[in-house]
C-alpha cells in the first residue's frame, strides 16, 4: 500500500471512530467549564458503546448548557462523572467525560455530581447485539437495495444507523432504521446516486436510547449502542 493510501486510511479511521456519535470537529472543541453555567440548566447524556472492530467498551458523559445541542462543558471540580466507580476524565475525541474499557461491557453504573453536590445515578438499557450479513456484499447505485441486518428487529426504542463510507471524500451515504419491528434498511436511489463507485466499508450501530431515571432539571437521555466488525462492499453503477 503506498504512503498516501495509507494516510488516507489512518484519516478516515480516525474521522470515523465516533461516526454517528461525535458532533462537528469545529463545535467539538467549543466546551465551557461546568461551573461557570446554571447547575439546574446542565443536559445529561450517558453512552456504553461497544465496537466489535476494537473489541472495546467506551463509557461517555457529555453535559451540554440548556440542551441536547447546546454548548459542550467540562465537569469542573467538584463537578464529577463517574463509571462503576472509575472517574471519567474529558476527552475532546468523544466530545465528553469518557474512559475505555478491554472487552464488552452491557451494563453498569453512571453517576453525575454536579457543582453543588448533587448526584444523579443511572443505569444504561439493555445493549442488544446484531451483525452484517455475509451475503451483502454489493450495492447498486441505479436501484434500491434492501440491507438486512442478522439479529432481532427493533423495539420502540431501538434504531440502527447505517454508514457507507468511500474512498473518494464527501461520496458517502447515511442511512436509518427506526420503528417498533423494523428488521432492514432500504436504501433509496437518491442517497446511493452520491456514492463513489468501488469498494466501500459499511458501518451499522444499533442503538438503544431511554429517558434517564435520575434526571437533572433540563433533562437527557441514557443508551447503549453497539457496532459489530465493519464489511467491505463493492459500489457499482
Amino acid at each position: 500500500m503506498s504512503k498516501t493510501k495509507k494516510h488516507m486510511k489512518k484519516s478516515i479511521s480516525a474521522l470515523l471512530l465516533g461516526i454517528f456519535t461525535l458532533p462537528i470537529l469545529l463545535l467539538s472543541c467549543q466546551k465551557e467549564d461546568s461551573s461557570d453555567v446554571n447547575q439546574e440548566k446542565v443536559y445529561t447524556e450517558y453512552e456504553l458503546f461497544y465496537n466489535q472492530n476494537t473489541d472495546k467498551t467506551v463509557a461517555i458523559i457529555r453535559l451540554r448548557f440548556g440542551s441536547p445541542t447546546g454548548t459542550l462543558l467540562e465537569a469542573t471540580s467538584p463537578a464529577e462523572c463517574t463509571f462503576n466507580g472509575d472517574v471519567l476524565p474529558y476527552n475532546a475525541l468523544y466530545s465528553g467525560h469518557a474512559k475505555e474499557y478491554a472487552g464488552q461491557i452491557t451494563t453498569g453504573t453512571f453517576v453525575y455530581t454536579n457543582t453543588e453536590g448533587i448526584s444523579y445515578t443511572n443505569t444504561p438499557p439493555t445493549m442488544t447485539t446484531l451483525s452484517q450479513p455475509t451475503t451483502f456484499d454489493t450495492i447498486v447505485k441505479s436501484q434500491a437495495n434492501t440491507y438486512t441486518w442478522v439479529g432481532s428487529s427493533l423495539t420502540s426504542s431501538e434504531r440502527v444507523n447505517l454508514f457507507v463510507g468511500t474512498w473518494t471524500w464527501g461520496q458517502d451515504a447515511l442511512f436509518f432504521a427506526f420503528g417498533n419491528g423494523a428488521n432492514n434498511i432500504v436504501m433509496g436511489t437518491n442517497q446511493l446516486a452520491g456514492l463513489a463507485e468501488g469498494s466501500s466499508t459499511v458501518y451499522v450501530d444499533r442503538i438503544n436510547e431511554v429517558a434517564l431515571s435520575q434526571a437533572t432539571p433540563e433533562g437527557g437521555v441514557i443508551r447503549t449502542r453497539y457496532r459489530p466488525t465493519n464489511i467491505q462492499v463493492q459500489v457499482v453503477p
